[in-house]
């Protein structure tokens, strides 16, 4: 899966160039072939068409919110989801457009994504001295999940089908983002014992703070079609989340709605 999209990137990224190209080429071509009959048409459609072009105040998803589901990829089944496991992701993004070709921008900011990976009636010790374990007869959580939050540098390459105002268009970035670990913790609530009786009753709530486990530093591929104010998008983690030799090779992965302002 991975491949896949690391290819799909690449081709995206290689198809947007190859068209920029060749619109730059058609331009020269038909500038050669009519200079000595309509000179003053073919410079007057150009600055029509690209110069004159007020981009001012072009809105160019300079505030994203994102929430969606995740999963993991390659997670045994002792790391099976038991539950709705999300995130959430913000992000600020300045937003470039290229000058041969407006149609087309980069976009790179700063963000930050949460993300509840939920393991009810289980406990995963990121505390373990050893390898990651899950526990799933004793000492486990009527209501268990793993938290982890990450500040982030993401990167896209941006087609707009409306220029000056893309936020009232079709729009499809593909791209990168950075990744460092800010926290890792675990919250259980309501301990059971082997037989699922309540140890401490249903209030009692265990927190357990490690990145013992966790690659501190993490690159996802992003994929992100929007129309309007509103977008799907897609996010899959290229390094593994943990370390390696240390717990089973996991990529997690997201796919949700979001909401783009200015």
């Amino acid at each position: 899966m991975r491949k896949y999209f690391i290819a799909t990137i690449l081709v995206l990224f290689a198809v947007s160039a190859v068209n920029a190209q060749a619109n730059d080429s058609a331009y020269i071509a038909s500038k050669d072939s009519l200079s000595l009959t309509q000179p003053q048409n073919i410079q007057t459609k150009t600055k029509k068409q690209f110069g004159n072009i007020d981009l001012s105040h072009r809105a160019g998803d300079h505030f994203m919110f994102q929430f969606g589901g995740v999963g993991w990829s390659g997670a045994n089944s002792d790391f099976a989801f038991k539950g709705f496991s999300r995130e959430f992701n913000a992000a600020f993004m300045l937003d470039k457009p290229f000058k041969t070709n407006p149609h087309y921008s980069l976009g790179f900011g700063l963000g930050y994504s949460s993300s509840n990976a939920f393991f009810n009636k289980k406990n995963v010790d990121i505390a373990s001295s050893t390898t990651l374990t899950v526990s799933t007869t004793s000492n486990i959580f009527k209501k268990y999940k793993i938290v982890l939050t990450y500040a982030e540098i993401p990167l896209e390459l941006r087609y707009s089908a409306n220029m000056e105002n893309p936020s009232k268009g079709f729009r499809f970035a593909v791209g990168l983002k950075g990744g460092l670990l800010l926290s890792a913790h675990s919250k259980g609530k309501d301990e059971l014992n082997s037989s699922g009786t309540s140890l401490y009753g249903p209030a009692f709530i265990q927190k357990e703070y490690s990145k013992r486990f966790f690659n501190t530093t993490r690159i996802d591929g992003t994929m992100r079609v929007s129309y309007g104010l509103l977008s799907l998008y897609g996010t899959y983690q290229l390094t593994q989340l943990v370390k390696s030799g240390l717990g089973p090779v996991i990529h997690p992965y997201s796919i949700g709605l979001g909401i783009s302002i200015m």
